[in-house]
């Protein structure tokens, strides 16, 4: 699973600059640019097409959990070092081991995550701020929230449909990696 994400963090950094990320891929069209992204489930590329400004969006998701994986582990004799690479990448993950496990969770956390984010600072279309706080007056301390609250029930579903579209075999290591994924996203749901 990272194996793909790092494969869409990698095709979105070369073909995009951070100031015209978004612009790069709505000229280049949808299609081509889901197209060119190896591995995508269908499910995922029909989420890629339909929403190409998340594409971008995901793989610095998924290079937010490789990074903190790496720094989690750092003084470990796994430390997530091969996550991402071409090469080495794909050993750690066939064998269904605490390391996958792990991996698979920091994974669907880091999208939630830049999803949550990019959503709360504009960078995302058809989606936005949590309305829930909207408005909310604190009569004690006499103050109205005016800001924009993240949307973290959104970045979770998002990360619920795209990370999740990968798991089409019905078998054992399916449901592991769905609670895995879910497990990363429990953690990211709660407050700090």
């Amino acid at each position: 699973i990272l194996k793909n994400f790092a494969k869409i963090y990698f095709f979105c950094v070369c073909f995009s600059s951070p100031l015209r990320a978004l612009s790069s891929v709505v000229a280049l069209g949808a299609n081509i640019i889901c197209n060119k992204i190896p591995g995508l489930a269908p499910r995922q590329r029909a989420i890629c097409q339909s929403r190409p400004d998340a594409i971008i969006v995901i793989g610095e998701g998924a290079q937010l959990g490789i990074n903190e994986c790496q720094y989690q582990f750092r003084y470990g004799r796994w430390n997530c070092s091969a996550l991402g690479e071409r090469t080495v990448f794909g050993q750690e993950l066939r064998v269904g081991s605490r390391e996958a496990a792990f991996t698979y969770a920091i994974t669907a956390a880091g999208v939630a995550h830049a999803v949550t984010a990019a959503c709360s600072q504009g960078n995302m279309s058809h989606c936005g701020c949590d309305r829930e706080k909207q408005g909310y007056y604190n009569q004690e301390e006499g103050w109205k929230w005016g800001g924009c609250s993240a949307d973290i029930k959104y970045g979770i579903e998002f990360s619920r449909r795209f990370v999740d579209a990968r798991e089409i075999k019905k078998n054992a290591r399916r449901l592991m990696n769905l609670h895995n994924n879910e497990a990363g996203r429990k953690v990211t749901e709660k407050p700090a």
